[in-house]
């Protein structure tokens, strides 16, 4: 049997725990957080329907769920606001985080750990170091997310599907990060080579403005409806099928650095190996 711990009931988390049972990823999922009263109105929420779509069980969970699971996903933490940048809710999450990884530390699982809270780079690190049970890795989302907004971005511009079209940004996963233009492939040409037989400028200002429009995607969507969900709820999603179903994949993860003291993204082979 699979498992899976989510910590943190929020609107990421919640959302993850549905887009992971819709997918059937896991044969249970404990949701985990501190308001009792959200974990068990969601769980109930999730339940009602479960029974057309999968088989997933879904339940209230605490944090000696961890000791059994094979993977935990960190969720838990204060979500950005209008204006906010992901680096402003460093003091708020780093305490979040130092209380999640010593309950995790109690229960001496040896899950992977995957770390979603914002900012997640330096979280992942923090978590890292935090951490005394024998897991097997620590990583974040990292650029996961804004890997596949690039692509949507530039299906979008160029009017083409998703399918055909790769690549990676890589770095952080906020203002610093860095769209890898050498990774970008669309309908197997490089941009370069793809703008000139379509006949589009493709210059570097070009370049920088999508990169731009894909940096800011986030806080577009947090002006629009106050909060992200969906969309990292998707990629928690496909880098846990990687993990647990073994569907391995190339993402744009964070993985800890020392040199750098944080977590830095750039593409990986995620499967049931981990994250190499």
């Amino acid at each position: 049997m699979t498992k899976i711990s989510v910590i943190g009931a929020g609107f990421v988390g919640s959302t993850s725990t549905y887009a992971l049972m819709l997918k059937e990823v896991a044969d249970e999922i404990a949701l985990i957080d501190i308001n009792s009263e959200l974990v068990a109105a969601e769980v109930a929420d999730i339940n009602q329907g479960f029974s057309f779509l999968s088989k997933t069980h879904i339940k209230a969970g605490t944090y000696a769920d961890c000791t059994d699971s094979d993977l935990i996903i960190i969720t838990a933490g204060s979500g950005r606001k209008v204006g906010e940048s992901r680096l402003d809710l460093l003091n708020k999450n780093i305490k979040i985080m130092e209380g999640i990884v010593t309950q995790i530390n109690q229960t001496n699982t040896k899950a992977f750990v995957l770390v979603v809270s914002n900012p997640v780079d330096v979280l992942t690190y923090h978590v890292s170091k935090m951490i005394t049970a024998p897991v097997k890795g620590v990583f974040g989302s990292g650029c996961a997310l804004d890997s596949s907004r690039l692509i949507s971005v530039l299906a979008d511009r160029f009017g083409e599907k998703t399918e055909n079209i790769s690549g990676y940004v890589i770095g952080e996963h906020g203002d610093s990060q860095i769209v890898d233009w050498n990774s970008v492939k669309i309908c197997g040409k490089s941009i370069e080579d793809y703008c000139a037989a379509k006949g589009i400028n493709c210059t570097a200002d070009y370049e920088q403005e999508i990169a731009d429009v894909v940096k800011n995607y986030g806080m577009t969507i947090i002006s629009g409806k106050g909060r992200t969900n969906y969309g990292i709820a998707t990629s928690v999603c496909v880098i846990s099928q990687a993990l647990l179903k073994n569907r391995v994949s190339e993402l744009s993860v964070a993985l800890p650095d020392d040199a750098l003291q944080t977590a830095v993204s750039k593409p990986h082979t995620v499967s049931a190996k981990g994250v190499n």
